[in-house]
């Protein structure tokens, strides 16, 4: 079963009567598996938070349709199984922590008896527990992301769905964070994350989707996106005949200290020089990869040097 499915889904602003049309987001094809973290990237204005509104049915699309746990999203009783953590986080201030958890847990429908043993694990877990007792509104901007995460977690749902969840976070609370994200997939929660933070996306995500203008541009792990990496073949030895063949590609070979290695720059020469090993029978020691960062595969997806 997948955790978020999306067929053909499009949002379309202002279509009506004597107004501009504004495509949001057009035609995305998404499938979130369950217990993977899912990064949803993109930049500004790329269509990520119409598309988590449309998820959690906040907003009706304009055509196409899309599925929580292979259920359309507009029925209520699946929402029971999604936790959310918006961008911009409004709370009710005037409680201390641990009652606003509180409060939030009844609304969830958290039994009474249960309540209070969790939300004690969650201060825990979000290390509020010293400003449990404390007004929310003297809270600094990094504790409020916190006890949002807390909130959104009460009722333990099976799908977390955060948007720019570590923006607020100083170093320590974003490797808090990342260590949260771990221990949730271990317990075989799905977690979607929509973020500009590239470097925490590729810490903890399995699969991450690129979004621009609307589109779908590219979805896969790291190493699916990374086309084009450069290879490199380790051999203990180079037969002249082999030497002859490799001089006739773009292949670079290094000699060092008794072992060639063989350097592809792109995928379609990788493939070239491996048949090259085999018909010579070589033996490859070992095969080295250079796969890109994501913040180069992101800025080659939209076309676009980064912003200084």
């Amino acid at each position: 079963m997948t955790a978020i499915r999306t067929e053909n889904l499009s949002k379309t602003y202002g279509h009506g009567w004597n107004q501009e049309a504004t495509p949001a987001v057009r035609m995305l094809n998404l499938e979130v598996k369950e217990g993977e973290i899912f990064g949803f990237l993109g930049p500004n204005g790329a269509g990520k938070t119409s598309t988590i509104h449309l998820l959690l049915n906040l907003i009706r699309p304009t055509s196409g349709s899309a599925y929580l746990f292979d259920r359309p999203v507009a029925e209520t009783e699946v929402h029971r199984r999604l936790g959310y953590l918006p961008e911009s986080i409004i709370l009710h201030d005037y409680y201390r922590g641990k009652g606003l958890l509180d409060f939030y847990a009844a609304l969830c429908g958290v039994s009474p008896k249960a309540r209070p043993a969790r939300v004690a694990e969650l201060l825990k877990l979000l290390n509020l527990e010293d400003a449990a007792g404390k007004v929310v509104s003297k809270y600094s901007k990094g504790m409020v992301q916190r006890i949002g995460f807390a909130q959104a977690m009460l009722h333990d749902p099976d799908l977390l769905i955060l948007d720019e969840p570590t923006a607020s976070l100083d170093p320590v609370g974003r490797k808090e964070f990342r260590d949260i994200l771990l221990e949730l997939k271990r317990r075989g929660k799905t977690v979607f994350i929509s973020s500009h933070i590239l470097s925490e996306v590729e810490t903890v995500c399995d699969r991450v989707a690129i979004l621009q203008n609307g589109e779908l541009k590219r979805v896969g792990t790291l190493q699916e996106l990374s086309a084009g990496r450069s290879t490199r073949f380790v051999v203990k030895s180079l037969p002249a005949p082999l030497m002859e063949a490799l001089a006739t590609t773009a292949a670079q070979v290094t000699l060092v200290q008794g072992q060639a290695t063989i350097s592809c720059p792109d995928e379609a020469l990788r493939k070239t020089v491996e048949q090259l090993l085999q018909q010579h029978g070589v033996e490859i020691v070992r095969t080295e990869t250079e796969t890109q960062s994501l913040e180069e595969i992101f800025f080659a997806t939209i076309a676009a040097p980064p912003r200084l």
